[in-house]
């Protein structure tokens, strides 16, 4: 029953990020101030969200410094919005690099020619609040 109601809190939270393709990432910046960076959640595998960086990049350097972000969408329209934090956990795996690119256009098209420095990362010790104006189901959990 446990596993269940995990695996309709992930869908939920996957339900969500495919909605609302373009994501806001907020990260402590090298300079100790918070920064927020345009976004794109890739897939689900496992029961782990995966998203990307470019391997030397400022936000890549910021996460390697403070690995505690969080990432949010909102939608005006639908009055809905998630928040997603936890810690990130970079996974340099190939497999995990390509199914990136299988899920992403925009990364294909703009970083296909430097493939090898795409970053994935998961998060660990994942929080998630989704909430609604017009219902109020407004819930939050652990994944």
């Amino acid at each position: 029953m446990k596993e269940r109601k995990n695996m309709d809190k992930l869908k939920r939270t996957v339900q969500m990020l495919k909605k609302y393709p373009m994501q806001y990432l907020g990260v402590i910046g090298l300079d100790g101030k918070p920064k927020v960076k345009a976004f794109e959640f890739k897939f689900e595998e496992n029961g782990k969200l995966y998203f990307d960086v470019i391997r030397g990049s400022e936000t890549y350097k910021e996460l390697s410094v403070n690995p505690y972000c969080e990432i949010t969408v909102a939608s005006r329209k639908d009055l809905e919005w998630i928040r997603i934090s936890g810690k990130v956990r970079f996974v340099n795996e190939v497999y995990l690099r390509d199914k990136l690119f299988d899920h992403s256009e925009i990364l294909s098209q703009k970083y296909d020619h430097i493939r090898e420095l795409v970053m994935p990362f998961t998060l660990d010790d994942v929080h998630v609040s989704i909430s609604n104006l017009n219902d109020q189901n407004n819930v939050s959990f652990d994944l």
